[in-house]
Order: structure tokens, then C-alpha cells, then sequence
């Protein structure tokens, strides 16, 4: 990860650089930065316990929701 994180570094002082030059390739660049550190985000532990505890909790709701309909049948 840290390699991901130093390779994302490179291009941001590319990316930088490209500023002052009013290139086109900027945006790209930064999508590419974008798109990177997301991806290591979701990798932590941390977003995916919040993403395991969202998706419990929305299968949750649906369960009330279906029991609280066949209640009322």
C-alpha cells in the first residue's frame, strides 16, 4: 500500500507541474489520483466494517418492512 501511496505522490508533483503549463492531461491525472487513493481507502478495515454495518442495517429494514406486511395480511 505504501508503494500505491508513493506512486500517487510522483504523480501529483507531475500533475502539479502541469498547472502552471495550463496542460490538458491535469484532469486525467487527477482523476487517476481520485480514483487511487479511493480504492486504498476502501481497503482499510475501517470502511469496510461501516460498509458491512450499512448493509446490515438496510437488510434490517427490509426484513421489519416484509414482517410488519405479513402482520397486516
Amino acid at each position: 500500500m505504501s508503494d500505491i501511496k508513493e506512486l500517487l505522490d510522483d504523480i501529483r508533483k507531475i500533475r502539479d507541474g502541469l498547472v502552471a503549463q495550463a496542460s490538458p492531461h491535469f484532469q486525467s491525472l487527477t482523476n487517476i489520483i481520485y480514483k487511487w487513493e479511493t480504492k486504498l481507502v476502501e481497503q482499510t478495515p475501517e470502511y469496510k466494517l461501516k460498509m458491512f454495518e450499512e448493509r446490515e442495517q438496510k437488510e434490517r429494514e427490509v426484513l421489519e418492512e416484509i414482517s410488519r406486511k405479513a402482520r397486516n395480511l
